[in-house]
């Protein structure tokens, strides 16, 4: 018993966790048309969202996860990479990058 609540508990610390952050910070990542437009911008790094929900409210609360996840990483701009959309899973990537401010 001991054990199990262990790895429970062990299990639960490596979820990965949805970076609080604040609304101001959300508003200042813009999002980009595509990758071409990000070549002169620094990489930061791919970012995924999930969601169970289904259809829009799923897909919107994935992409709100993965858009969080960018903003944390300093991402001045990002874009929506990818999306898979199955009945009972939704899952998002975003790349972010950081352009300087200037773009």
């Amino acid at each position: 018993m001991r054990r199990g609540a262990l790895l429970l508990l062990f299990a639960l610390a490596c979820l990965e966790r949805v970076p609080k952050v604040t609304p101001e910070r959300l508003a200042a990542v813009r999002e980009a048309r595509d990758e071409e437009a990000m070549k002169d911008c620094k990489p930061l790094g791919r970012f995924k969202g999930y969601s169970s929900q289904p259809g829009e409210q799923g897909l919107s609360q994935a992409r709100a996860e993965a858009l969080a996840k960018c903003a944390d990483s300093g991402a001045t701009d990002f874009f929506y990479d990818k999306q898979s959309v199955a009945p009972d899973a939704i899952e998002v990537s975003a790349k972010a990058y950081d352009c300087g401010g200037g773009k």
